[in-house]
Formats: structure tokens, sequence, C-alpha cells
């Protein structure tokens, strides 16, 4: 991926790494921060609150489905000007919700925002390894993460109160508002880089005939339904362990958000000290011990503490979010070349169909065994991934894998 990338693309990222980041914030953003304003939205549209978190759905459904076709097509384009592009479809899409007069029009343009947000993400991350300084890839993938994960504790919040101090739509003109002002400076920061070379469809999916690489791939899926579970239902696992409800919810989500920021980041600092394969598996290994823990304390009693839950979402925080930039890098060291673009796709493709079985496979353990099967559940599908992983790893070497 490095070749061709232009030596000027290496000079500090005092501009164009931030404005990266800021596009990522948006994205993430745009992602979350809907859930939060969901009763607003169904009064004001005439619908039922569950159809309006479809829009929810939507979003990560035509991010999930768009991110590897929308890689394919943009491959050969230079990098700013699919970055740019990608930003200003995003905000014409957020602006489109804003002013959208009925439930259809809005979930138009929330697929059209989630098909935006697939386009720019993967292209954001291989930018940011392709142009990074020798032995500091990790570290700028990490920044590029920690634009999603900051979102939840910065941009879902004020998004949220914009909304019910603004009515939703103001919350729709703050997300495009943040894509328009991160689109303005990479088109004026981001070095001219340029697309992969010209090459055959079968030529850039050739990455996924090794074994290897589609076992890694694979083994997202459960990555992302295990570490989203006990997000996903932190009402339910942190009232069991510690009776947090009510007003105590939102202080543990803002712990969560703090400790992904500071994962994403120590997630990238372990890529360039350890090597990308041993630092994934030190956060796969994390995310497995945090339900782990959080499911042998469920067993063994309870209440608890507060402060003993938020240390059980500390970990899980730093952890879940911790194992992005490994994997990135362990994909681009592995089989970058002109296809990095396209890998960063499909492993956020599988990240985000892992998302999306979260909620369900979580639900079905919750139904069934109560608060405390929900870590149990999550445990079982980092079980699996760890698993996965380390087959990756140790699977043949041979050329043709």
């Amino acid at each position: 991926m490095r070749t061709g990338t232009g030596g000027d693309a290496r000079r500090p990222a005092a501009l164009w790494l931030p404005a990266l980041f800021l596009l990522a914030f948006s994205f993430g953003t745009d992602d979350m921060v809907i859930a939060g304003i969901l009763p607003d939205i169904a009064r004001d549209l005439a619908v039922s609150v569950p159809l309006s978190g479809q829009l929810v759905t939507v979003f990560a459904v035509a991010y999930a489905l768009g991110a590897p076709p929308a890689a394919l097509l943009t491959a050969r384009l230079p990098r700013r000007t699919v970055l740019v592009a990608a930003a200003g479809v995003f905000v014409v899409a957020n602006l489109a919700a804003a002013a959208a007069p009925a439930y259809g029009a809005l979930l138009a343009a929330r697929a059209v925002a989630g098909l935006a947000a697939a386009t720019a993400s993967p292209v954001a991350f291989a930018v940011a390894a392709a142009a990074a300084p020798e032995g500091r890839q990790g570290r700028y993938l990490a920044v590029v993460g920690a634009g999603l994960t900051t979102s939840l504790v910065a941009g879902v919040p004020v998004g949220a109160w914009l909304g019910e101090a603004l009515g939703w739509r103001a919350t729709m003109l703050f997300v495009a508002a943040l894509a328009a002002v991160a689109g303005t400076a990479l088109a004026v920061t981001l070095p001219p880089l340029p697309g992969g070379a010209a090459g055959r469809l079968r030529d850039r999916l050739a990455p996924l005939g090794r074994r290897r690489t589609l076992i890694g791939l694979t083994a997202m899926v459960p990555a992302g339904a295990g570490g989203m579970m006990p997000y996903v239902y932190l009402t339910e696992v942190a009232g069991r362990l510690g009776e947090v409800r009510g007003a105590g919810v939102a202080p543990l989500i803002t712990v969560v958000g703090a400790a992904g920021v500071a994962g994403s980041l120590a997630g990238g600092r372990a890529v360039d000290a350890l090597g990308a394969r041993r630092a994934l598996l030190l956060f796969a290994s994390g995310m497995l011990a945090a339900p782990a823990l959080m499911l042998a304390f469920a067993l063994a009693g309870g209440p608890y503490p507060r402060p003993v839950v938020a240390v059980l979402y500390l970990l899980y925080g730093l952890a879940a979010w911790g194992i992005g930039p490994a994997v990135q890098a362990w994909l681009i060291e592995r089989d970058g070349g002109a296809a990095a673009g396209e890998l960063i796709a499909l492993n956020n493709s599988a990240m985000f169909l892992g998302f999306s079985l979260a909620g369900g496979i979580g639900g079905l353990a919750l139904q069934a065994g109560g608060a405390a099967a929900v870590p149990a559940a999550a445990a079982g599908c980092l079980i699996v991934s760890l698993a996965l992983f380390g087959t990756a790893f140790t699977g043949s070497r041979r050329k043709e894998e």
C-alpha cells in the first residue's frame, strides 16, 4: 500500500490526520445518535418507536453491504477525491434527513448516509496506514479509529442534547456540519494520493483465496457479536451486577466510551511495539476476559459496588475497541498492496454483521437465562473468534494457503 503513495504524504500529519479523525467522528455520531432521539422522530413523523428504530438498522445494513462493492468501485480513484466526494454525499444525505417530510424519505436518507460512510471509512484507514511514518502505522490507524469511539462520549451526547433542545432535525444538521468541516479540511490538506493500479476484480479479491486471511475476516463476525453484546444490553448486565439503573447508566456509558478511546489509541501503540499479530491476540484475549469476569461475578453473587461494575466495563471498553487497529494492521501487513482498501472494507462489513447479530443472540440469551446469560453468550462468541484467529495465525504458511 505504501508503494506509489508519494513521499510528501508522510509529512507531519498536523492537519489531515485530525481531519480523518473528525470524519470518522461524524460517521460514528450519525450511526449511534439516532437511538437518543427515537421518541422525538416517532412523534414528529407519526410512526411507532420500533419502526423509527429501523433508522439505526438501515444505516448499519447499508454500511455492511455497501463497504466491499464501494471499495472495489473506487479502488482506482485518487484517495482524496474519494474521501471528499463521500463526505459531500454524507453531508447532503444528512441535510436531506433534516428536511425529510415523511418516514420513507428519512429512511432513504439514512441508507445513503450509511453507503457514504461505508465508502469513506476503509479509505480513511488505508490512507492513515499508507501515509504513516515508519514505525507509527498502528498509531495513525488508532487515531482514525478513535474518531469512532470518541463519538460515543462526545458526539452522541451533544447530538442527543441538541435533539432534546431544538428537535431531532437539529441533530442531523449537527452531523452534517461535522462532516462538512472534515471534508473541507481534507480537500485542503490531504496530499493527492493515487488510487490502486488498474486490475481485474478477480485480482483484487485474490486475498480472499488465502486461507488465513479468509479465516481472520470470518473471526471478526463472532468478535463483533461478542464484543458488542455487553454494550447493547448494558442496562440489564449492569443492573444485575450492581443495580446500575436509571441515572446511573449514563456515567457507565461515559466510562465505556472513554475506555474505548483509550483502548483504540493503546491498540495502535501495541501494534507498533509488539507487532500486529501479538497485539491482536492480546486484545482478543482481553475481549474474552471482560465478559468472562462479568459472568463469574454474576454467578458469585452481588449486587456489587458500582465502582466494581465500572472497572469491569472499563476493561471491556479497553479491549473491545483496542482490537481494531491490530486487525487492520494485520490485514494490511499480510495482504495490503492494491487490495488494502478492499480488505479493510470487508473487515468493517464482517464487524458490522457481528454487531447486527449481537442484539439477536444477546436477546435470546437474556430471555432464556436472564442477565447473566448475556456475558455468557458474549464469551462463547469470543471463544469462537479467538479460536479462529489462532487458526489463522498457526495455519499453513505455504504461498497458496
